[in-house]
């Protein structure tokens, strides 16, 4: 019985002798680096839209049809960089004739003086999933104020070519007023024109094929 007793602590002492490796995990990887790729607005796949209403009751859609712009985008993460949008203002057009040529005078663009309409982004901030916020400075009509935009990436394709395409959808509001747009006239109390203009913009965008 002692004979047990000695072989048994024999036995554990060599155990607790025996040094204990701890199995740890291997180190993680380092992200992967962003690697910006400029995309190029597709003017033929993009539409530059905003919406207003008209008494108080339906709403006037309105479109820009001449523009050009580009923002940064890794194809691999998602992760969008910096954009920008120039228009050209008297490209207005909102399928009335009369209309367009006031939105044109100096009641509202004065597209004489002020021929285009410029973004240009100073923060993009990537949310969950697909979302962004994107902060930059819109100009019209010689002004500039900040304005905060919602985008929504659709995703990226890779051609043949081995370039890209990417959709970028941008929506947000703006007050005219904030922007000298504050001509107006009220119609049985009401104003014919409001002030507040939501903004639509979708993006189709191409990036160029890479140098073999």
């Amino acid at each position: 019985m002692k004979i047990r007793i000695l072989s048994v602590a024999a036995i554990v002492g060599a155990a607790l002798a025996t040094p204990i490796v701890l199995h740890t995990a291997a180190p993680l990887s380092a992200a992967a680096p962003i690697a910006m790729t400029t995309f190029v607005v597709d003017q033929a796949h993009t539409m530059v839209q905003f919406k207003v209403r008209h008494l108080g009751l339906s709403t006037v859609t309105g479109r820009f049809g001449k523009f050009e712009g580009s923002f940064q985008l890794d194809p691999s993460s998602g992760q969008v960089g910096a954009a920008s949008l120039s228009i050209d203002a008297a490209s207005i057009a909102t399928d009335n004739d009369r209309r367009d040529g006031d939105l044109k005078s100096s009641n509202f663009f004065a597209v004489d003086s002020f021929p285009k309409l410029t973004f240009v982004s100073t923060n993009v901030q990537k949310l969950a999933g697909t979302k962004y916020k994107i902060t930059g400075n819109l100009t019209m009509r010689g002004v500039t104020k900040s304005v905060t935009l919602d985008g929504d990436l659709a995703g990226t394709r890779q051609r043949a070519d081995k370039s890209y395409i990417a959709a970028l959808s941008l929506t947000g509001s703006i007050n005219r007023k904030d922007f000298g747009l504050v001509w107006n006239r009220m119609m049985e109390g009401v104003a014919v024109v409001a002030d507040d203009v939501a903004l639509q913009i979708d993006v189709e965008a191409k990036s160029a094929a890479p140098t073999p």
